[in-house]
């Protein structure tokens, strides 16, 4: 099971930066209802169909999770 997600809060449009969070035992909230904030702090409500291990355009994710996810994902 995949420890992290990338996310979007409702307020997302196709422009958005791509936040992450760090999953529950729940797993993806991909119909909404995301159980944990980004790593930034941003309220999030819904997981992407994207896996975390796909990443491919950095600019497009949110910088200040990409620096928290950094440091969390070894741990």
């Amino acid at each position: 099971m995949d420890k992290y997600s990338f996310c979007e809060s409702v307020t997302a449009t196709g422009t958005s930066p791509w936040h992450i969070r760090k999953l529950t035992d729940k797993g993806r909230k991909r119909g909404g209802g995301a159980d944990t904030p980004a790593l930034c702090g941003r309220v999030v409500h819904w997981d992407r169909q994207v896996s975390i291990n796909e990443i491919t355009n950095v600019n497009s994710i949110c910088k200040k999770c990409t620096e928290e996810y950094d440091k969390q994902k070894d741990i």
